[in-house]
């Protein structure tokens, strides 16, 4: 009925639209012919029921003429025979003893007297009358009404439905090619309906099979779609979106590794042409040796840290969790670190409480920790401080690391945890040989046990890295 997209085969079943087709052909063919089935037996009863109501009358002539002139045989006669120019109606009367006194003529061989119903009484309601289908096959509308009174005679009425058959043949088959019609007009009817009912999802269909690498940016128009259809339509654009902030991040960290790498490697490569340029004193080349170590170092640290991050992104990643001492893992980071703070004359000070434990990853949650405490001490200047703490919540273990630096710009703050970000404060001067990686890094360890990161600043008052970790029951 509509079409599909490319490589979408359904050779065992029928399209979407096929069934909406035959679903509201069936519905409204159903309700047609409901319609006319009701209208049909409904014209049949009101036949009927004129039918009766002439016989009825054509009785009550007979017993008053009966009763007005009962010694008229003429009389009584032309009232028997007299007839409509529409229609046959048959009289009969009969005495009490069921002997024959006078019918209309020719009555006697198509209607006995036995074939009529039981007669009523004259002073009750006649009701309906009764079909007969003599053996002579022609088509009757029997009423009998019995004695009233002191009148003891039997009188019947028939009336011929040779007319009515007719009329009601011929209505029925109007009815056969007004119902033929009727279907295929459903049919086609409902075939508009269900083209239109499935265009939407006909274009959601082809929106999608646009997609690609380049064409993420593109969206499905939802401004005229169906309730039912909108959510679906929503969580298209929502997933387009997600992939396309995927590819967005994927672009520009090729771009920034591609970047971090140049720069050691062209360091490297320019050293060791200096030093193959013309003969060197062993002093200059131990220096020149030195500085190729120091940018290989500086190349596995960051082959380690991608490494690292693109294990810690796998959601299954199997972490070795022990029941942990907050304070003492802390005071383990900072007699570490306390040497390298005095040295950037910047005070490390620990503040946490006791009997603070949960199971965490010993190794993890000390890099994580160490990280923050490395990104603090660089963007402190000489004379402030760096305060790590910890403290129990009602949501879990807080672990946090407070500095009085420079502090970071409220525009960057959303984006200080993607990798190769690194944060460049307004009219501050900070010397920084990372990578931009360290907060990539604290935030995947946290979510992998559960967790969740946050971060606050102010231009000149400092940064405060909230780690906020389960409570693990022990």
């Amino acid at each position: 009925m509509t079409g599909r997209p490319q490589g979408m085969t359904t050779p065992h079943t029928w399209s979407l639209a096929t069934r909406l087709t035959i679903w509201y052909a069936c519905s409204a063919f159903a309700l047609i012919l409901m319609t006319t089935v009701s209208l049909y037996h409904s014209l049949v009863r009101n036949l009927n029921r004129e039918e009766d109501l002439f016989l009825a009358d054509r009785v009550q002539d007979v017993r008053d003429l009966l009763k007005d002139q009962p010694e008229n045989p003429v009389a009584l006669s032309e009232e028997v025979a007299a007839n409509s120019r529409y229609v046959q109606v048959y009289v009969r009367v009969l005495t009490e003893r069921g002997q024959t006194l006078v019918e209309t003529p020719g009555m006697d061989q198509l209607l006995a007297p036995s074939s009529f119903p039981q007669p009523v009484s004259a002073d009750a309601d006649p009701g309906s009358g009764t079909d007969m289908m003599p053996r002579h096959g022609q088509s009757f509308r029997g009423l009998a009404v019995g004695p009233a009174g002191h009148d003891a005679r039997v009188i019947q009425a028939a009336l011929s439905q040779a007319k009515k058959q007719g009329v009601l043949t011929k209505y029925r088959k109007r009815l056969w090619r007004v119902l033929g019609i009727a279907l295929f007009a459903c049919a086609l009817i409902g075939d508009q309906i269900a083209r239109r009912g499935i265009r939407p999802v006909w274009e959601i269909s082809q929106a999608v099979q646009r997609v690609r690498s380049t064409t993420l940016h593109e969206r499905i128009p939802i401004t005229r779609l169906p309730d039912e259809l909108l959510a679906l339509a929503t969580i298209f654009n929502d997933m387009l979106a997600r992939l396309e902030d995927s590819f967005t991040r994927l672009s520009q960290f090729s771009a920034n590794i591609a970047h971090e790498l140049r720069t050691p490697v062209n360091n490297l490569r320019g050293m060791t042409e200096v030093a193959l340029r013309s003969a060197r004193s062993p002093e200059e080349y131990r220096d020149t040796l030195g500085s190729c170590l120091e940018e290989c170092v500086r190349l596995s640290r960051l082959i380690e840290s991608l490494l690292f991050l693109a294990r810690t992104e796998q959601a299954r990643l199997p972490i070795q969790q022990e029941p942990l001492n907050i304070v003492e893992e802390l005071r383990t980071v900072h007699e570490f670190y306390e040497a390298v703070a005095a040295e950037a004359g910047v005070t490390l000070i620990l503040r946490a409480q006791r009997g603070l434990v949960t199971s965490l990853d010993r190794p993890l949650f000390q890099r994580a920790v160490g990280n923050l405490v490395t990104n603090a001490i660089a963007h402190t200047p000489k004379g402030g401080a760096v305060t790590l703490s910890a403290a129990k919540t009602p949501d879990g273990i807080c672990v946090e690391v407070l500095d009085t630096g420079c502090g970071i710009p409220s525009e960057q703050l959303p984006h200080v945890f993607d990798r190769f970000y690194q944060v460049h404060p307004v009219g501050v001067s900070v010397e920084s040989k990372g990578m931009g990686l360290g907060l990539a890094i604290v935030k995947n360890i946290v979510t992998l046990h559960g967790g969740s990161t946050t971060i606050a600043s102010e231009i000149g008052q400092g940064t405060r890295v909230t780690m906020l970790f389960p409570a693990s029951p022990l």
